[in-house]
């Protein structure tokens, strides 16, 4: 196993982000909190159509589809987050033991998982307030109106518009802090066994479910919510940024362990290699000299190294079960394939 030169497995200490306090307020809460998020949920749809009861817009008591669908980013985001937070949790605990770390250091580890710092809160939350704007404003007339119309329906979705664009930021940092995390862990690990599985393939679980959100996202707006998406430069540009997140969440994290992997199983090769090298020379003498009755023990000790070696050409080098490879994948592309063909067939009819 090559040596690995291990970093120093705290930082300094910091004061969590506004979001990681926000999910840890959550989670402290009654049935962890779950509730939490559908109140806000519910706060968030009462106050888009009460807006637009009190303009007249609406009848009391209708709902517009249009503002609804918009409401559900941020509590989605938040409650995702909450999950992937668990996630990584369980993912450390499965992988602690290819660390080769005392117990004792890793309470520290799930702290850094899901504790992000706030240092680059603010620049988060404006940006995302400026993107909320900026979606509004180039959202289709056909959705959202002129003159008062336009700005009756600005205050009703402005605090749905901030807090799911706010989100957007605060959830790219808390995830990349965690995905690097996982490369460097990876990285620092002095147990890794290429033979045991278990923790070959637990931040897998992480990194999927981490990607799903943001494909979940990008799908949600382009079908539920895609009236509001037609020529909205600040909101499709979003939605391909969270596509690409996606992807980039599922594979990237893991490349570094991919690597150290090959390097493990080309190790085992050689090994197995040139025992199998030996045993075939000593074979060899033992039929040379005629001692045919003692070849019986080199033979059994071939077929042992053999199916060893095979054993090992067996062993995989990507750190995730084949069936969540293709489930990811069938995530990503099938509904790309449904939308098209829907809007292929929808086009076909119309005309």
């Amino acid at each position: 196993m090559p040596a690995n030169v291990r970093e120093a497995p705290l930082e300094d200490p910091y004061r969590p982000g506004v979001l990681s306090r926000a999910l840890a307020w959550i989670d402290a809460r009654p049935g962890h909190g779950w509730w939490v998020i559908a109140v806000l949920t519910v706060a968030l749809v009462t106050w888009a159509n009460a807006i637009e009861w009190a303009t007249g817009r609406l009848a009391v008591g209708t709902v517009d589809p249009i503002l609804t669908a918009s409401v559900f980013y941020g509590p989605f985001s938040l409650g995702a987050l909450a999950y992937v937070n668990g996630v990584a949790r369980r993912s450390l605990a499965a992988f602690w033991p290819a660390t080769g770390w005392p117990e004792r250091e890793r309470a520290d580890w799930e702290h850094r998982f899901v504790m992000s710092p706030g240092r680059l809160d603010g620049v988060a939350i404006a940006i995302g307030v400026l993107i909320a704007i900026g979606s509004f404003a180039a959202a289709p007339t056909a959705a959202m109106g002129t003159g008062s119309d336009r700005l009756a329906l600005f205050v009703a979705d402005l605090p749905s518009l901030v807090f799911g664009y706010c989100m957007f930021p605060l959830a790219v940092v808390h995830n990349v802090r965690q995905l690097r995390l996982v490369s460097q862990i990876h990285r620092e690990a002095t147990a890794i066994d290429p033979f045991d599985r278990v923790p070959l393939y637990a931040f897998s679980r992480l990194t999927v479910q981490t990607g799903l959100v943001y494909v979940i996202v990008a799908y949600y707006s382009l079908t539920v919510n895609g009236a509001f998406q037609a020529g909205n430069v600040f909101s499709l540009a979003a939605l391909a940024g969270s596509i690409l997140l996606g992807d980039v969440c599922f594979v990237f994290p893991l490349w570094g362990i991919h690597d150290r992997l090959v390097h493990e199983k080309e190790l085992l090769l050689r090994q197995v290699e040139g025992r199998l090298g030996r045993l075939g020379e000593e074979m060899y003498r033992r039929v040379d000299a005629g001692d045919f009755d003692a070849t019986k023990v080199v033979s059994e000790a071939l077929a042992g190294v053999t199916a060893l070696r095979d054993r090992i050409v067996r062993l995989p080098t990507w750190p995730w079960p084949p069936q969540l490879f293709r489930g990811f994948v069938s995530a990503l592309f099938l509904p790309v394939i449904v939308y098209l063909v829907s809007r292929l067939l929808s086009d076909r009819f119309l005309v």
